[in-house]
């Protein structure tokens, strides 16, 4: 009885591997999504966006300053909790194109780098939201910054409804808390259904 399972099972299990994915493939697609938050129109076009609610900023150690730009002292690592503010997800795939409002977190060195994370709702052009959550780290590079963000949402309504998206964002950023930034999305959208 030994001899027939141990040859059975992996038999099974090899099958199973070709057919799940195969089947399993049919509810998945695949997207690229561009995003813009340029509110002040720094990076000229005309802005795009706007920001919600400054941050809530504590400055470990340190008073924070009056500046808004430089919102902790030189030597000081800068805490932001809450900031908001909505940006625009353009894509082919009308399942991901709308305007975005982003809830942001970071903690932040003295270079303005460090881990950053929150939460995001697009609200879609053709009906249907995305609501999810996001980290990632920020990185400085001759005068901007840098992050991959890794980002996880459930869509409610629409087309989107009950589906689920998993993403990866290469974010460009331009002044110390974000003035302005750009991004590369790919991702995935499933339904499990």
């Amino acid at each position: 009885m030994r001899k027939k399972l141990a040859f059975v099972l992996p038999a099974l299990l090899f099958v199973g591997a070709l057919i799940s994915p195969a089947s399993f493939a049919g509810n998945m697609s695949d997207f690229v999504a561009s995003e813009m938050y340029d509110p002040f129109d720094i990076l000229g076009g005309g802005p795009v966006g706007a920001l919600v609610s400054p941050p809530t900023v504590t400055c470990p150690g340190h008073e924070p300053t009056t500046d808004p730009l430089q919102p902790c002292p030189d030597d000081s690592r800068t805490h932001t909790r809450n900031t908001m503010w909505i940006s625009r997800v353009d894509a082919a795939d009308p399942n991901m194109r709308g305007m975005m409002t982003v809830v942001s977190n970071g903690n932040l060195n003295t270079n303005f780098e460090g881990p950053a994370w929150g939460t995001f709702t697009i609200v879609l052009d053709s009906g249907g939201t995305w609501e999810g959550r996001w980290q990632g780290v920020r990185v400085a590079e001759d005068g901007f910054w840098t992050a991959t963000l890794h980002v996880q949402g459930q869509g409610y309504g629409g087309a989107v409804d009950g589906k689920k998206m998993i993403a990866q964002e290469q974010l460009t950023s331009f002044g110390e808390l974000n003035l302005a930034y750009y991004g590369f999305i790919e991702g995935r959208i499933i339904d499990p259904k």
